[in-house]
């Protein structure tokens, strides 16, 4: 029996999946949340397999834990995570990345594709949707080799860019320098992919550097650590003399006398940059890494351009607070405004990161459940309890369908529902195609932003549409669908067609066949009207206004 082992920071998440591997005929030998815990794990059971989140507790990352334990010999690795599009993997890190949401099975069909990879070089099973062998073919955010280097070096580039803008942003409305400072320590750790990053004020009266703020340490880093301002420290280095300090390999520079916490954090690589200001400079921005790395110029380069932003920053914040506490002395009106904007800017920031954080858990949430219903499905035999717990199964995908666009707009009231509509449509034939291999589901739809309220509704609509003619009509299963979607070229009104080439059927008064109760309902909270036509099939013709767009067709065979 093969012993797996599972590294995922949301437990009940890990609980499923273990649940899910152990019905599968694999032993699991543990279960960790961060990458120290993984590895210990993978020191004590030397595994066969691993199942790895990406983004783990502490900031650590899922390919942390195999370049960690490569010593221990090979192990076959399958990622399962929700953080495509915002990483870059290669084969070095592993065999395979499963995107969320997933099936419990597609664990199952993934880990015996790893298991082939590992024992024979290559696999004959056949790619279920949503896996992506590393290594392979480049495919989304996910490439390899020289091309893929390529691509990665410019999708991080355009990454870093858009942090470093929206950074500029952020501390632009900020009033808070502590609350700029940590921001800057996350976005930088994220951005150059390293679990830990701090801001180091110089202070002249002691002549050392005070961890101001940071990201990844352990309580009692921040706020009281300091080192010497000279050249005994990487960033007390980088201080003195204003330039770059690149550390590949803090184990073999003699030249420093580094604080405890570098040890016991178990920092091997560091880089560090001066942060310039109006006169004395502020200070060092600095990342670090417990995995050996060789940055390079395009590092360099970014974390340089983020200190000047950070610079600035921390120069407008002073400006800016002087300027408050002159006019808080001239009117106490004005001063009190200030501090309601103060605490409306912490409130606002506050709401932000909880929101962030809700829709996250929401999406794992929606995750577990349709696995929990998938996994219910199987061991069902009633054929009424099946097709209620497939519906609701279909409509709990469809919801985590709408989160995973939303998560990727940057958490926007808005998401381009042509898009959306081609990955829903993608889902349900995957989802069908189990019973109806002989049904084509064709998608064309223009792109059409909409608000999230509408999206959801209509999502709903047509998931019922297309589970309707995938139940009802093709008795002899086959045929085909057809959804598509346009825009009135006037503007402000758009039209969404559900068609299939089957038995057709007719409406009765009242019905709820077929869900069309909640269809009606759906409808009329977008605002929209529906006509039925059932000649030759069955179609459906639901119009709904929208604001006007610029049209542009996506079209889709799933098969």
């Amino acid at each position: 029996m093969l012993k797996v082992m599972i590294a995922e920071d949301d437990l009940l998440m890990a609980d499923m999946l273990e649940d899910v591997l152990v019905e599968g005929g694999y032993e699991v030998c543990g279960i960790a949340r961060t990458v120290e815990g993984a590895v210990e794990l993978g020191e004590i059971h030397t595994p066969d397999l691993a199942v790895l989140d990406f983004r783990l507790a502490n900031g650590g990352l899922g390919n942390e834990i195999v370049a960690r334990l490569r010593h221990k010999g090979r192990m076959g690795v399958l990622y399962a995570s929700g953080s495509v599009g915002r990483m870059s993997l290669t084969s070095a890190d592993g065999d395979a990345f499963l995107g969320k949401p997933y099936r419990p099975e597609d664990i199952i069909r993934g880990l015996a594709i790893v298991t082939e990879i590992v024992n024979y070089g290559q696999t004959t099973m056949p790619i279920p949707k949503g896996l992506h062998l590393l290594g392979g073919s480049a495919e989304n955010n996910i490439l390899i080799g020289p091309a893929g280097d390529r691509h990665r070096v410019i999708r991080r580039l355009r990454r870093q860019q858009a942090a470093l803008a929206g950074f500029g942003g952020f501390a632009l409305g900020e009033g808070d320098l502590g609350k700029i400072l940590a921001e800057a320590a996350r976005v930088c750790a994220d951005c150059l992919d390293v679990p830990f990053s701090k801001v180091c004020r110089y202070r002249p009266e002691q002549n050392d550097l005070l961890v101001e703020a940071g990201v990844g340490w352990k309580e009692g880093v921040v706020g009281c650590v300091v080192s010497r301002a000279d050249q005994t420290s990487p960033q007390g280095r980088a201080f003195t003399t204003g330039e770059p300090v690149i550390c590949g390999n803090l184990n073999r520079d003699s030249g420093f006398v580094l604080p405890s916490f570098y040890v016991e954090h178990g920092i091997i690589s560091t880089l560090d940059v001066i942060i310039k200001k109006e006169g004395q400079p502020y200070g060092v921005l600095e990342i670090d890494n417990p995995v050996q790395h060789d940055y390079d110029q395009h590092d360099i380069d970014f974390l340089t351009g983020f200190a000047n932003v950070l610079a600035e920053a921390v120069n407008t914040s002073r400006r800016n607070a002087a300027l408050s506490n002159a006019a808080s002395q001239m009117q106490d009106m004005i001063g009190e405004r200030d501090r309601l904007l103060g605490t409306k800017n912490e409130l606002l920031a506050e709401k932000v990161v909880l929101a962030r954080e809700l829709h996250h858990r929401v999406r794992n949430n929606l995750q577990l459940v349709y696995g929990m219903l998938t996994k219910q499905l199987q061991g069902t035999a009633d054929e009424a309890g099946k097709a209620g717990l497939a519906g609701i199964a279909r409509r709990v995908m469809t919801l985590a369908q709408v989160y995973d666009h939303l998560l990727g707009t940057g958490l926007s009231r808005t998401i381009d529902f042509g898009k959306y509509l081609s990955s829903l449509c993608s889902s349900l034939q995957a989802m069908e195609n189990v019973h109806c291999p002989g049904v084509d589901l064709t998608c064309q739809c223009e792109p059409m932003i909409l608000d999230l309220d509408t999206v959801t509704a209509l999502g709903l609509v047509i998931s019922e549409w297309i589970s309707n003619s995938y139940a009802h009509a093709f008795p002899d299963g086959t045929g085909s669908i057809t959804i598509s979607m346009r825009q009135d070229e006037a503007g402000g009104v758009a039209t969404l067609i559900s068609r299939d080439d089957g038995v057709g059927f007719s409406e009765r008064g009242g019905s709820k066949r077929h869900g069309l109760g909640l269809v009606k309902r759906l409808i009329e909270q977008v605002g929209g009207s529906a006509v039925l036509r059932s000649d030759h099939g069955t179609e459906w013709t639901l119009t709904f206004p929208v604001p006007a767009s610029r049209p542009g067709t996506v079209s889709t065979l799933l098969h």
